[in-house]
């Protein structure tokens, strides 16, 4: 078979079941008898929605997605995506055809024709390589699928000539592992060197004398939420978390502080601790970023991370480079349970943090808009978020029990993913429904994917946040005192657009009007779109506390 058609039979090996592109004069071999090799094809309507419908898809299926560009306008079109992917740490494969081998590099001015590549992408990638020979392509493939298991998970891309992917090859398989061979030892988690082991001592020892400890958990704990909720409730540590660990603790959980670090009770139970355990977070300052408050000053880090090498600027210990499942495992054998009192303690603690961020919720005009969204939601159902004022506010203030089923790619912080991951995830996820969360300006860099779910019959709602432009932009302006500029766009009928794609659209001007047409789409399968529309007196003060990039 030709090595295009040989890869996809390859992928298949990998546990791969979809492929997000669209097909290209340069990338027919990808797509030959691609039917036969098992692999449903998605087609976007833009290479961008590949790239965020495969990162969707990856969150919520645990599978890499894998994407079929073509060069230059392709693959770059995608870029925006796969830079989201490196910032949240989400294995994905990039698959890219190039102009030929004779022409790499020789810059002619033929179709599709751009310089290499591989550099281009390595800043936002795990592995960035052209390859020349067939070989060296299934390598980079079984390269990818083992790193991905034992390092931080970022996208790979393996640039293809085109003759390359035409050429005639024997069948591509992978690796048999040699039941020999030692097996790696992912991130250090065992055959502990004596610096580890004394880091690890020094980190439980600390720990262990700790009389105020927190807990800050992040996405790199996403699948350890049991395990996070046993150590919180051993050592009465309250826990506070990031966007990407939204549900990790259910809502009502005694230790739960929730997405609160820019609330001013959850600022003061962060600076008063003598212990923060970070658990699969960088710390990042997106957490409160653009929300008038500063990053709150921490002491004693202990932090748990698959990636060693990026740590907070407080951070005296070393990270301690274990997955958090694999540490916490450790921690629970040997840290003591916590006193009667220091349970009280702790306890307290995380109450005064929940009721900030209750207050904080009261006062916020979006929150009658969160509820009607909360109300209706099924159980099972899977949000998407873009950047949007009603999305941010959702972030801190809509209650999920469940990790996994909050998609908010805020640390980026492009415009324009909700749907597109809406798609990756309902295909991901094809029994729950999926909810998109979006504003009218963000709303329209993506608003042609509609005609994709529709194609694919996907049990999606969008939801559209109406308040006639980028109304969290103006809001900044009026933050820094600049006079607000560029910010009321419209696109003049959402609805007729999105009934042109196929959607049953319904308006809603009310949060009660919200809620019931949010039940009615969630309860029937296909494609919705409900327009929020903000009412005309609708208001956020500027001085009002929200979450993310102002977009």
């Amino acid at each position: 078979m030709r090595l295009g058609q040989a890869i996809s039979s390859l992928l298949t090996e990998y546990g791969t079941r979809h492929i997000f592109g669209i097909p290209g004069v340069h990338t027919l071999e990808l797509f030959r008898d691609i039917s036969e090799s098992g692999l449903r094809v998605v087609i976007p309507r833009h290479e961008q929605g590949a790239g965020f419908m495969a990162d969707a898809y990856t969150r919520v299926s645990g599978r890499p997605g894998v994407c079929y560009l073509i060069t230059g306008p392709g693959v770059l079109n995608a870029l925006t995506p796969i830079a989201q992917a490196w910032h949240d740490s989400i294995p994905l494969l990039i698959i890219g055809s190039t102009v030929t081998r004779e022409q790499l590099g020789a810059h002619r001015g033929t179709l599709h024709d751009t310089p290499d590549l591989a550099p281009v992408l390595r800043p936002f990638a795990l592995i960035s390589e052209t390859v020349t020979n067939a070989e060296r392509a299934a390598e980079l493939i079984d390269e990818a699928f083992r790193r991905w298991e034992t390092e931080r998970p970022r996208p790979v891309y393996i640039g293809i000539p085109r003759d390359l992917l035409e050429e005639e090859v024997g069948e591509l398989h992978r690796p048999v592992a040699d039941p020999l061979a030692p097996t790696p030892l992912p991130e250090g988690a065992s055959a502990e060197s004596d610096a580890a082991a004394e880091a690890l001592g020094d980190a439980l020892g600390a720990i262990r004398t700790a009389r105020r400890p927190i807990i800050i958990a992040g996405g790199g704990a996403r699948h350890d939420g049991p395990a996070v909720r046993a150590l919180a409730e051993r050592l009465a540590a309250p826990v506070i978390l990031t966007g990407n660990a939204k549900g990790l603790l259910p809502e009502a959980h005694p230790l739960n502080a929730g997405i609160s670090l820019p609330f001013p009770r959850t600022q003061e139970l962060a600076t008063e601790a003598d212990l923060v355990l970070a658990l699969g977070t960088e710390l990042s300052d997106f957490e409160v970023l653009f929300t008038g408050t500063p990053e709150p000053r921490l002491t004693n880090i202990v932090r748990v991370d698959i990636d060693p090498d990026v740590a907070h600027p407080d951070q005296s210990r070393p990270t301690l480079p274990l997955r958090v499942g694999a540490f916490i495992e450790r921690a629970l054998a040997e840290l003591p349970g916590a006193s009667h009192d220091g349970r009280a303690a702790g306890a307290a603690r995380a109450t005064a943090a929940q009721a900030g961020l209750a207050a904080a919720r009261a006062a916020d005009p979006h929150t009658p808009w969160i509820d009607a969204i909360s109300r209706a939601l099924p159980a099972t159902a899977i949000l998407t978020a873009d950047s949007a004022q009603v999305a941010y506010q959702a972030h801190h203030f809509l209650p999920l029990d469940e990790p996994g089923r909050w998609l908010a790619p805020y640390g980026y912080g492009t415009l324009g993913p909700a749907l597109p991951m809406a798609i990756g995830a309902a295909l991901a996820a094809p029994e729950s429904p999926v909810v998109a969360l979006a504003g009218d300006g963000s709303a329209l860099f993506t608003l042609t994917e509609l005609a994709t779910a529709r194609d694919l019959g996907a049990n999606l709602t969008f939801v559209i946040w109406d308040n006639g432009g980028y109304r969290e932009i103006e809001v900044s302006f009026e933050r820094a005192h600049i006079d607000p500029a560029g910010v009321r766009t419209t696109a003049h009928d959402l609805g007729a657009i999105a009934a042109g794609f196929g959607a049953d659209v319904t308006l809603a001007g009310s949060p009660d009007e919200l809620e019931a047409a949010l039940r009615a789409a969630t309860a029937q399968p296909g494609l919705s779109v409900l327009i929020a529309r903000a009412p005309a007196d609708f208001r956020v003060a500027a001085d009002t506390l929200t979450s993310g990039a102002p977009a």
